[in-house]
């Protein structure tokens, strides 16, 4: 057997390393941690991660990027991309029809925008932080909200984004306009609670409203007019709002142009026009004012001569849209909102 050599320089190590050892042993001694074997002991398994629980990313709610177990990125039109905490339990929501969603989808809030519509059960003994059109950021930031829904189509609402902002105040911002919205709301809105089984009411409102749009199919077109109409002023409104929406669904033809709107919900309209795309119904939709809104557009149509001589006024198809159904937003009212249009617009016309 060949052992190896050792030569000169590698004794003179060892001589050293040995006056070393003994020079050591002398003070006290270094505690040693025994290695341990990986047959004696098996390596802690790693903490299931926030992701691993976490929903699908194909089965995100629209505008929402990614999502973990507590946390949600969502694509802001005003903001940006943001995230935010799940289960937030200090809310201000900043419309009230929002609100009323943000509850059916198991949320709460510590305050909310005055007003009497759309205030559930729950909410109607809260502070408020002002009105729709002048809400106070103060008062907003005194309640130290964890979370703050914007409504980003309210002038208002966008002008105090940047402050809340800066105030350190998570907030997003969400659009309104339309069913689709509605029910995209839904689903972000039960994200964010982390309750996903309240999505079983949606079920149940969309297949009510499908059903009532499946009933119309086939029936003979219906030109419609959407009278907007304010204490002070009449205007025409167009699909991009929750009344067009749910009357082109139902197959209805708004004489209104679309394209002609240029993003708006209302627009100026010129007898001209009215008369020769001579609507067969006319829908009076009362915003802000009430009584007042609904007569300003009735005072319009009797007053002008031009007006008799459309089909809608002839036939006495002029109907106001009660404001649950339009102005307020129907929300679980949707399917009732649908069985409204749907017998005005064709159980004349069957």
């Amino acid at each position: 057997m060949k052992y190896r050599t050792i030569g000169k320089a590698a004794v003179a190590l060892l001589l050293a390393a040995a006056l070393l050892f003994s020079a050591v042993g002398c003070g006290p001694q270094a505690q040693t941690v025994p290695e341990t074997s990986s047959s004696s002991a098996a390596a802690p398994e790693p903490a299931d991660s926030p992701e691993e629980s976490a929903p699908e990313q194909e089965d995100l709610p629209v505008g929402v990027i990614a999502e973990t177990a507590d946390t949600l990125t969502y694509d802001d039109m005003l903001a940006g991309e943001v995230t935010i905490q799940k289960r937030p339990q200090r809310v201000v929501v900043m419309l009230n029809a929002v609100m009323e969603l943000w509850y059916m989808a198991g949320g709460t809030a510590v305050a909310r925008i005055e007003g009497e519509d759309n205030i559930p059960e729950e909410a109607k003994g809260l502070p408020t932080i002002g009105t729709m059109s002048t809400p106070s950021v103060e008062k907003i930031v005194s309640y130290e909200p964890d979370l703050v829904i914007l409504v980003n189509t309210l002038t208002k609402n966008r002008e105090i984004q940047p402050a809340l902002q800066e105030a350190g105040i998570p907030n997003i911002s969400v659009r309104y306009k339309d069913y689709q919205d509605f029910c995209d709301l839904f689903e972000l809105f039960t994200h964010i609670t982390d309750q996903p089984e309240r999505l079983e009411a949606l079920d149940d409102i969309q297949a009510q409203v499908d059903a009532e749009i499946e009933q119309v199919q086939g029936k003979p077109e219906q030109k419609v007019m959407i009278l907007y109409a304010t204490a002070k002023y009449v205007k025409a409104g167009v699909q991009d709002s929750v009344i067009g929406d749910m009357l082109n669904r139902l197959g209805a033809v708004n004489i209104i142009d679309a394209e002609a709107a240029n993003g708006q919900s209302m627009v100026d309209y010129s007898m001209e026009k009215v008369l020769e795309s001579n609507p067969d119904v006319l829908f009076i939709q009362m915003a802000n004012g009430g009584e007042k809104a609904e007569q300003n557009a009735l005072d319009e149509i009797q007053n002008n001569p031009a007006w008799q001589e459309v089909r809608a006024v002839q036939e006495g198809r002029v109907y106001t849209v009660p404001r649950e159904y339009s102005t307020l937003k129907p929300n679980a009212r949707y399917p009732e909102a649908f069985a409204y249009f749907a017998e005005k617009l064709y159980g004349d016309a069957s």
